[in-house]
């Protein structure tokens, strides 16, 4: 997540998928909020936080946030692998298109707010 409003959004996101969302004080409070219930409940709930880097464009931020994701969530790593990645907070302009290709992946849907991509089919 790249956007740095994603707030209280969130909660519903981090009980179904693991997220690295990017700290901002409208995602901190939120962030903070799903560590603790994680506490609370027991339950597995990856939330990873990354700063923004200034002058890093998204498409330099998602790049950089796939060697994360490809370590903890790649073949390899888990199986299944991850097939799918969802980006709030930027759009799949040509230079985010293009390092996702890079990687296999290509744009599936796009929304007002970012886009889902997928592995491309072996």
């Amino acid at each position: 997540m790249l956007d740095p409003e994603f707030g209280s959004r969130l909660f519903a996101v981090a009980e179904a998928h693991p997220v690295w969302i990017v700290d901002s004080p409208v995602n901190r409070p939120a962030i903070e909020g799903v560590w603790a219930q994680r506490r609370q409940d027991r339950v597995a709930r990856e939330v990873n936080v990354f700063r923004a880097i200034d002058g890093l464009s998204p498409a330099d931020h998602v790049s950089a946030l796939l060697r994360s994701i490809d370590s903890a969530h790649g073949k390899g790593v888990q199986h299944p692998p991850y097939r799918a990645l969802m980006v709030e907070g930027a759009s799949a302009d040509d230079a985010l298109s293009s390092a996702l290709r890079s990687r296999g992946m290509s744009v599936t849907r796009t929304t007002a707010t970012g886009f889902r991509a997928t592995f491309d089919a072996a």
